[in-house]
């Protein structure tokens, strides 16, 4: 497949697209019109994929280490070597932040909540009930508002690029906030599915979206996965058991919900 019109946008402004840059009108046009461009984008969105999946925050201290050291617990060493991290990751210094506000509420001492110890590094384990991050932002998230997620129809050229079986990638609008979903067949060492969003929000840069907690849960309950957008829009959640699912995403002023997120891969992914 060729691209219909060679030379009318460049690989660099099929990059820019994807990140949500802004880009000449001619570029999306030429991106709704032109299949082979359409698959060109595709698989740059499918290696973005790959390389969060495998470098998602691999350096970041865990949340043990971040909660010991807004204790004070750590040893002089750790201390200065997540100093030294915090002053450059957003992610982490958001996770501080709202420890340290938790711990300054006046009914702490008072009213004591035990937190279970956390496992993985910023993600929560099938069989916790909820995160630690999850019970930190309750009291803060007790007046925000809550919107549900509104389905936008697929364009139609998109739609004949990926083939009219497929129902996905998915893209929902809330208010100014827009969410797009895809969901791709996991890779061999961690199976199942993931579900990869990218978020933007009018009027908003990228990089002030990053640390937004992402949560998604099951239908039944049972599990729960939380994640943060990145300095690019972007989330991903990985190893997904075959179920009905809802995401929602904590804004400091709002919670935008998506419900029944189902997540099963075909024979074909």
């Amino acid at each position: 497949m060729e691209c219909y019109e060679p030379g009318a946008i460049r690989d660099e402004e099929i990059i820019a697209y994807l990140a949500g840059e802004k880009v000449r009108p001619a570029v999306k046009d030429h991106m709704e019109r032109c299949a082979s461009c359409a698959q060109r984008f595709g698989a740059y969105q499918r290696l973005e994929h790959v390389l969060m999946q495998k470098l998602y925050r691999w350096d970041c201290p865990s949340n043990q280490m971040l909660g010991e050291y807004q204790l004070g617990l750590c040893s002089a060493e750790d201390e200065a070597l997540i100093k030294t991290h915090l002053s450059a990751c957003v992610l982490c210094s958001a996770e501080v932040e709202t420890l340290s506000n938790f711990m300054a509420r006046e009914d702490l001492f008072t009213n004591p909540v035990v937190v279970p110890a956390i496992v993985g590094n910023h993600r929560t384990s099938a069989e916790e009930e909820h995160s630690v991050l999850e019970r930190l932002l309750e009291p803060v998230q007790a007046g925000v508002r809550r919107l549900v997620a509104t389905l936008v129809p697929m364009q139609p050229a998109l739609y004949s690029v990926r083939g009219a079986a497929s129902a996905w990638p998915r893209r929902y609008t809330a208010e100014d906030i827009s969410i797009s979903l895809q969901l791709e067949r996991g890779s061999q060492e961690s199976g199942g599915a993931q579900l990869v969003g990218f978020v933007t929000r009018k009027g908003a840069t990228l990089p002030t979206l990053q640390g937004t907690p992402v949560v998604l849960l099951a239908r039944d309950e049972k599990s729960s996965y939380t994640q943060h957008i990145d300095d690019l829009g972007n989330f991903i959640f990985t190893a997904l058991v075959p179920t009905t699912y809802t995401l929602e995403l904590h804004f400091p002023e709002t919670c935008v919900i998506i419900e029944e997120v189902a997540v099963a891969l075909d024979e074909d992914g």
